[in-house]
C-alpha cells in the first residue's frame, strides 16, 4: 500500500525519534549500569521534558548523553508529535470535505445523474448483454459490488444513434444546466477530479446537442461524433454510480434502498 505523503512525514519523523530513544538508553546502559527498562524510561521522560528525577545520571558521561539526548531527543519528540497532529487533523478535514462531496454527488445523481444514466443506458447497443452479465442485487454484498465493477469495466459503452432519445436528452440537460454550473462552482470538487471529468463530460454533450438543431438530419460525422460524446459520459456516470451506490450502502442503507430501486441498468420494478 503506497504511503501518502503526511503517512510518510509521520513515519520518518517517529523512526528519527525511535533511533534517537533507542540510542540514549543504550549509551545510558553502558556508562550508568541501568537496566534497559530504567534506561528507557529515563529517555522517554528525558526527551518528552517532563523529568520526574527520579532516575538521575551520576557519572560526567552520564550527564553528557543526557545533554545530548536534550539537545537532540526534545526536537525529535517534539517533531512526532507535531507530525502526528497535523495529519490526524489533516485526515478528519479530509474525511469532512469527502462528506461534503458525496452530498453533492449526491445532489446530482438524485436530480439529474440516475435518469440520464438510465437514457444512455436504453440506447446501449448491448444492454441486454450487460444485463447478463451483471449479478442479482438484492442484497448488494461487496461481492455483488466487485462484479458489477468487473462488469462495467469490460464493457464497451457503444450507443446507438436515435434522435428522439438525444431530443428528449438535449431538453432535459437545457433543464438542468443551472443545477450543473452550481456543482461545478462547489470547491470541494477539487478533491474529486474524476466527479469534476463527469460534470465537464456532461456540460459538453448539453452544449454538443445545443448547437445542433436538427438532431434526426445529422450528417455520418455529426452522428459519430456525437455519440462518442455520449460514450464517454456514459461510461464516467457508470462508473461515478457505482462508486455512489457504495457510499450508500455503508452510509445510508435507507437511502441505498431507494437508489438500488432506481437502477439505471435493471428493468424498473413495479411499486
Amino acid at each position: 500500500m503506497q504511503l501518502d505523503a503526511g503517512q510518510q512525514r509521520v513515519l520518518m519523523a517517529l523512526g528519527v525519534l525511535g533511533v534517537v530513544l533507542l540510542a540514549g538508553a543504550l549509551a545510558l546502559m553502558r556508562v550508568e549500569g541501568l537496566g534497559f527498562g530504567d534506561a528507557l524510561y529515563f529517555s522517554v521522560v528525558t526527551m518528552s521534558t517532563v523529568g520526574y528525577g527520579d532516575v538521575v545520571p551520576r557519572t560526567g558521561a552520564g550527564r553528557v548523553v543526557a545533554g545530548l539526548m536534550i539537545m537532540t531527543g526534545v526536537g525529535s519528540f517534539m517533531s512526532a508529535m507535531a507530525a502526528t497532529s497535523d495529519h490526524l487533523l489533516t485526515r478528519r478535514e479530509q474525511k469532512a470535505r469527502l462528506e461534503k462531496l458525496n452530498m453533492v454527488i449526491g445532489v446530482f445523481f438524485s436530480e439529474a445523474g440516475t435518469r440520464l444514466l438510465r437514457t444512455c443506458a436504453l440506447l446501449d447497443t448491448d444492454l441486454e448483454g450487460l444485463r447478463a452479465r451483471l449479478p442479482q442485487a438484492d442484497g448488494w454484498s461487496e461481492q455483488c459490488f466487485r462484479k458489477y465493477a468487473a462488469s462495467m469495466a469490460g464493457h464497451g459503452y457503444t450507443i446507438r444513434l436515435d434522435a428522439e432519445a438525444l431530443e428528449g436528452m438535449k431538453a432535459f440537460l437545457a433543464e438542468k444546466s443551472p443545477l450543473l454550473i452550481r456543482l461545478l462552482e462547489n470547491p470541494n470538487l477539487l478533491e474529486h477530479e474524476a466527479f469534476t471529468d463527469l460534470l465537464w463530460a456532461v456540460l459538453h454533450i448539453k452544449e454538443e446537442l445545443e448547437f445542433r438543431f436538427d438532431l434526426a438530419a445529422l450528417s455520418d460525422a455529426d452522428a459519430k461524433h456525437v455519440c462518442g460524446d455520449v460514450e464517454r459520459a456514459y461510461r464516467l456516470l457508470a462508473r461515478q454510480w457505482l462508486e455512489y451506490m457504495r457510499h450508500l450502502k455503508a452510509n445510508y442503507p435507507y437511502l441505498f434502498m431507494t437508489a438500488a430501486h432506481r437502477n439505471p441498468f435493471r428493468e424498473p420494478k413495479p411499486d
